[in-house]
């Protein structure tokens, strides 16, 4: 085998020459793996190191001469060679290629993860007679996955707690309060979305029943847009009580929401409207009067 000269990007560098008589050398199959940066070793069925590479070698920190014929007790802490033994039976009696992640301390005392792959040798008559692995560093790839993994935890844990937030907001922000007997009040405040909607709704018809509610007060004064949507949520709350014989009246209608509900063509039926609190609840009470169903008991 004979070297050559050649120069790249004015970069001098030599390359082995191969002869033809060399193609069929153990030395030509020591070369091919010894370009190949990722350990490789070869074993026999008493797991005595016959062949590696250069990669391996700087692995364990030893010279190749010092590891043929020698084995992963030699080198290894107890506890990973014998993780290792096993997965090389493994691969001797089912004759199976097997992969696995495994931890290796190297010559450095630094601890690893790798990815090992172990392929079965067999002689001409087809028994498995030794057996070729390959190794790859994952360290730093399970390092990022676990890092990944983590952040997700985290991200997981942190929606949980807005979505928690956001339910108790909605509970705060949408309360159902008896302001006087038979008289229900739900202020609402913020955007009216259909999650906020259904809540606000569940509550409402829940107080309902719970109270023996004659009278519901939707105050809209906290919402920002009145839209059609919105305008639907509403007459369907209106319905809903309806349903379980609850009368209602929505106050916090200016004249500037009047007018947008004119221009979106939206019909409130039977709604009453006020324009404030007070009005809202002076009217409540009057028709509750005049069904003789108010009391002069104190408001809650």
């Amino acid at each position: 085998m004979s070297t050559e000269e050649r120069s790249g990007s004015g970069v001098a560098f030599t390359l082995p020459c191969i002869e033809v008589s060399d193609w069929t050398t153990f030395e030509l199959l020591q070369l091919v793996i010894d370009t190949i940066p990722d350990p490789i070793f070869v074993k026999d069925r008493q797991h005595r190191w016959i062949a590696c590479n250069q990669g391996f070698c700087r692995l364990i920190g030893q010279r190749y001469e010092d590891l043929i014929g020698r084995s992963d007790p030699d080198y290894w802490p107890k506890e990973q060679a014998d993780v290792f033994w096993a997965h090389d039976d493994a691969v001797f009696s089912s004759g199976e290629p097997r992969e696995n992640e495994e931890l290796a301390t190297g010559a450095d005392g630094v601890t690893r993860t790798i990815w090992t792959r172990k392929f079965p040798m067999r002689n001409a008559q087809g028994d498995v007679v030794g057996l070729c692995g390959l190794i790859t560093d994952i360290t730093e790839l399970k390092r990022r996955h676990l890092l990944a993994e983590r952040m997700e935890a985290e991200n997981r844990e942190q929606r949980a707690i807005i979505s928690a937030q956001a339910a108790l907001l909605d509970r705060v922000a949408m309360p159902v309060i008896q302001v006087w007997e038979g008289i229900l009040l739900i202020p609402l405040v913020g955007e009216i979305n259909d999650r906020r909607a259904a809540q606000a709704l569940e509550s409402l018809l829940g107080a309902i029943g719970q109270r023996s509610a004659e009278f519901v007060i939707l105050d809209i004064t906290g919402v920002p847009v009145i839209d059609a949507a919105v305008a639907r949520h509403l007459i369907r709350a209106v319905q809903a009580a309806e349903l379980l014989g609850c009368q209602s009246v929505m106050v916090g209608v200016g004249p500037e929401i009047a007018k947008t509900l004119i221009g979106l063509g939206i019909d409130f039926g039977r709604i009453s409207t006020q324009s404030t609190l007070q009005s809202g609840l002076a009217y409540a009470m009057a028709r509750l009067g005049a069904m003789g169903r108010v009391t002069p008991a104190r408001a809650p």
